[in-house]
């Protein structure tokens, strides 16, 4: 019998068969293979549930993750028909990042498809992204300055890597995560809807960002009051040559103090607040 067809009502032992399925769902491979993800922590638990009920298959909470997120175990038992509570023992078992809460869901909890591109919308594109704190964290940040998609390009970290999910705080539940099998082809799916394709860099010549912004905010034009997209490269070696010859426009940002560079996460933080000052 599949073991994720087991419902017990209470799991207190850790070496069971179904504790070390769900713990497994932490490797790509076990995801893709049974087609499922690993969801940890409150926050993103309570996001997969209030946007994404349908695709949870089971939540597991301990007793003290009870009484501090009472709330959200009545949320979860009124969305879905299996919340199972387990022993201390099972929840570090099934996961020790998940401060007593997590919960399995089916993978199309993630939505994958691009949606209907308005003009003047955000978008943000993963190149090589490969720190999954990192792409989580600039999923997070794409949500709160309403990017209306993320293309994560094949060669970024899984966006249902349990780290990805907790790292967002569960937005990857809030707007679609659209794959690329290479960065020409979300080139091209860009330059589809006319979008603008921005990248980061410091290279003499680059745009600066903080013009950009004012020549936006002043004259409602320049390519933050247009549909674009924000390219962010790999964390140790930023965006290949080749990645800043296919963008329509490099820009940088302006620095007064002795750091060398921007952690990309904090670089993506400051282009997207850019991109949403110029929409409001």
């Amino acid at each position: 019998m599949n073991n994720f067809s087991e419902r017990p009502s209470i799991l207190d032992n850790p070496h069971a068969e179904r504790v070390k399925k769900v713990a497994a769902l932490a490797g790509r491979s076990a995801r893709f293979k049974h087609g499922k993800i690993l969801v940890e922590g409150p926050q993103a638990v309570r996001e997969l549930i209030r946007h994404r009920s349908s695709f949870i298959e089971d939540v597991y909470y301990s007793a003290s993750a009870a009484r501090l997120h009472s709330e959200l175990i009545s949320e979860a038992t009124q969305a879905c028909r299996w919340v199972h509570e387990v022993s201390d023992e099972v929840s570090e078992a099934l996961s020790r990042d998940s401060q007593g809460i997590c919960a399995v869901a089916r993978t199309e909890a993630i939505e994958t498809s691009l949606p209907e591109i308005q003009s003047g919308d955000t978008l943000v594109v993963i190149a090589q992204g490969r720190d999954p704190g990192n792409v989580g964290t600039i999923m997070r940040t794409a949500d709160a300055m309403g990017a209306r998609a993320i293309i994560s390009v094949k060669g970024s970290v899984d966006s249902s890597s349990p780290k990805v999910i907790r790292s967002s705080a569960g937005s990857v539940f809030h707007l679609p995560i659209v794959p690329a099998a290479s960065f020409g082809e979300a080139c091209q799916t860009l330059r589809g809807m006319n979008a603008a394709i921005l990248g980061t860099s410091g290279a003499q010549g680059a745009y600066s960002l903080t013009s950009l912004m004012s020549y936006a905010a002043w004259e409602r034009r320049g390519w933050l009051a247009q549909t674009h997209a924000w390219v962010f490269g790999n964390e140790a070696q930023g965006m290949s040559d080749d990645e800043m010859a296919a963008c329509d426009a490099l820009v940088m940002i302006p620095m007064s103090g002795r750091a060398e560079s921007l952690n990309v996460a904090s670089a993506a933080a400051m282009c997207l607040f850019a991109s949403q000052s110029a929409r409001v």
